[in-house]
């Protein structure tokens, strides 16, 4: 199994668990940043897995921003993790 192949599935398993820790939501983060740096790389199926967890991450985002939360500014966490806005 690749390692953007590995990324992938413990993305979509992780989105699934909305009452993980706020250091396990940075994890999920932190993978989904690392998936849109490599999304031109993700064949068609990938992409659809991309897409569903995203839309269970949505679903799920004010409790996953409610835990996060409670380790700082989300601001403050996303340019200590290099992040671009525009992936969280």
């Amino acid at each position: 199994m690749s390692e953007l192949q590995r990324i992938l599935e413990n993305y979509v398993k992780g989105v699934q668990f909305p009452e993980v820790s706020g250091f396990e939501v940075l994890e999920l983060l932190d993978m989904r940043s690392r998936l849109a740096a490599r999304e031109s790389e993700l064949d068609a199926t990938q992409r659809a897995q991309l897409e569903e967890a995203d839309v269970v991450f949505l679903r799920h985002a004010s409790k996953f921003h409610e835990t996060v939360a409670t380790l700082g500014d989300m601001r403050d966490l996303r340019r200590r993790a290099a992040a671009p806005c525009s992936h969280w």
